[in-house]
């Protein structure tokens, strides 16, 4: 009698990011694909163009990748992953030279 097949358990977020610490780079391709289109959205509202928004996806699981070993035990992927992704953003947006208003000379 064959055994039956049973569908795979997923991954807890909390053990990908584990693996990450320890440099398991198909961990950081699954937390990605769960995680990428939420992390988009966030940073598109901070940052309204998609090519803006897209490069902070990237930055962000750059950081992520770089950051595993520090999450704390107690802390929550999904919260993570957006703070990382509201401090770029933030960075990106500070670092734009934006236009400053000209002011009326005196008459």
């Amino acid at each position: 009698m064959t055994p039956a097949v049973t569908p795979q358990q997923p991954i807890a977020d909390r053990a990908l990011v584990a693996r990450m610490a320890q440099g398991d780079r198909p961990a950081l391709v699954e937390l990605l694909a769960r995680y990428r289109t939420t992390l988009y959205a966030a940073a598109y509202a901070l940052m309204p163009d998609p090519e803006d928004a897209e490069a902070v996806v990237v930055e962000v699981f750059d950081q992520a990748w770089h950051e595993a070993a520090g999450v704390g035990p107690d802390e929550r992927v999904h919260t993570w992953l957006v703070e990382i992704a509201r401090a770029v953003a933030g960075r990106r947006l500070a670092a734009r030279q934006w236009p400053r208003p000209v002011l009326d000379s005196p008459a």
